[in-house]
């Protein structure tokens, strides 16, 4: 059978459809056509003053600032420093062992 317009194309589909569906015992055919999209355009844009107080009604929950500090900076880069300092402490210290 050739393809020459989507009428035929459509019978061709079919056919095959119809003859998988014979030979395999298959009851049904699904496809991802059928799932609904993810789509949050807006997720991550910043929020209007009035939305927020509404959503804060809603839920009774509070929003919360999370801008680090310099001061939590400071904090941080201190800690991984020490962290960091200690992973190579011990590998120099372990570096016999690998020979």
């Amino acid at each position: 059978m050739e393809i020459k317009n989507r009428k035929l194309f459509k019978e061709l589909i079919k056919k095959l459809t119809l003859e998988l569906l014979d030979e395999e015992g298959l009851e049904e055919i699904s496809t991802t056509a059928g799932v609904d999209g993810y789509s949050t355009p807006f997720a991550f844009g910043k929020m209007k003053k009035k939305k927020k107080k509404n959503l804060e009604k809603q839920t009774g929950y509070k929003f919360v600032s999370e801008a680090v500090d310099k001061k939590d900076l400071e904090q941080i880069t201190k800690l991984i420093r020490n962290v960091v300092g200690d992973i190579l402490r011990d590998i120099w210290l372990k570096r016999t062992a690998w020979k």
